[in-house]
């Protein structure tokens, strides 16, 4: 069997089904019910199987309220949010990434009350204590009504760039035009610039693509030496200093995992996040490795988050993949 089975996609989000109709039953959801409230919820508990059962109390009280009942959100029942009883009609999951202006509590429980079951943060940004904020915060709406939210740490992965030019802003590079990248240390022009990772210049071939800030910038390796590759623009455009490349056809050999994303990592299980989602997967061999951190890393007793692979490369898709 692949390591890939049972391993999510952001794409699997959309395929979750929460029930049908006006079913009390919620199947297959219990990786987003989190470990808290499965265990203190009057109205909503997990059967041995995983399935998230509303016991009759609960759904004879959500059908019975009002809207009124919105002012009396202490109460913990499924009761006390009557205008969110659509969510276990809705067959996809919505997840909202939670950012500068997205962090105070306010607006995480108005994008909750809008639709968000999944909230990512992101450790590309921001320290670690700041997640461990957002995530209290979560939780703390989760509590106030009783619905599992769950929560998505993602990793940063790695950051590949170009060097730095001459130019503080840049060069520009014309189509039809030949540019270097090299591992000479020395200032780019618009000829040439350092591209720091001989991984790439290892694993490109004549004819892949590499993409240069966010694909603005397209080249196609046209020739290759000891240290450098000799590319072709095939979409011109403004080139500076700490642009990442992007190598879509080529595997590098290099972990997902950077030394920031295991820190990241090992504090994510220490907090207790529902999901981590790993950036840069090119192959199996990188889900089998953040497993085994997770299984080294996890705290005793402490719920095991989910996987989801982040599929940014068509690497993933060849072979047994």
């Amino acid at each position: 069997m692949s390591p890939f089975a049972g391993v999510s996609t952001w794409a699997a989000l959309a395929g979750l089904m929460i029930g049908a109709g006006h079913s009390p039953i919620i199947t297959s959801v219990d990786a987003f019910v989190p470990r808290s409230l499965q265990q203190q919820s009057p109205s909503c508990r997990a059967s041995a199987s995983g399935t998230v059962v509303l016991s009759s109390t609960s759904v004879g009280e959500l059908e019975g309220a009002t809207n009124g009942a919105m002012g009396a959100t202490s109460k913990k029942s499924v009761a006390s949010a009557p205008k969110i009883a659509q969510r276990w009609r809705k067959s996809t999951k919505q997840l909202a990434t939670l950012g500068p202006a997205s962090s105070d509590r306010e607006m995480i429980e108005k994008l909750f009350l809008a639709g968000a079951d999944v909230f990512r943060l992101n450790f590309s940004h921001g320290s670690q204590e700041q997640k461990k904020e957002l995530l209290d915060t979560i939780r703390s709406v989760e509590e106030q009504y009783s619905h599992p939210i769950a929560a998505l740490g993602d990793l940063q992965g790695p950051k590949l760039r170009v060097g730095e030019f001459s130019s503080e802003t840049g060069e520009m590079l014309e189509e039809g035009q030949i540019f270097r990248l090299d591992l000479d240390e020395a200032k780019g022009d618009n000829k040439r610039v350092m591209l720091p990772h001989p991984e790439i210049i290892e694993a490109s071939e004549v004819g892949h693509t590499l993409l240069v800030d966010d694909g603005k910038v397209k080249l196609s390796v046209s020739g290759k030496g000891k240290g450098y590759l000799d590319c072709t623009v095939e979409v011109g455009g403004k080139i500076s200093n700490r642009k990442g490349v992007n190598t879509p056809d080529s595997v590098l050999e290099i972990s997902p995992l950077t030394p920031k994303d295991r820190s990241d990592l090992e504090y994510m299980l220490k907090i207790g996040v529902d999901w981590v989602a790993l950036s840069f997967v090119q192959r199996p061999e990188d889900i089998e490795e953040i497993h085994a951190l997770i299984d080294e890393h996890l705290p005793a007793g402490a719920f095991r988050p989910h996987v989801m692979a982040k599929i940014e490369k068509p690497s993933c898709f060849e072979g047994d993949s």
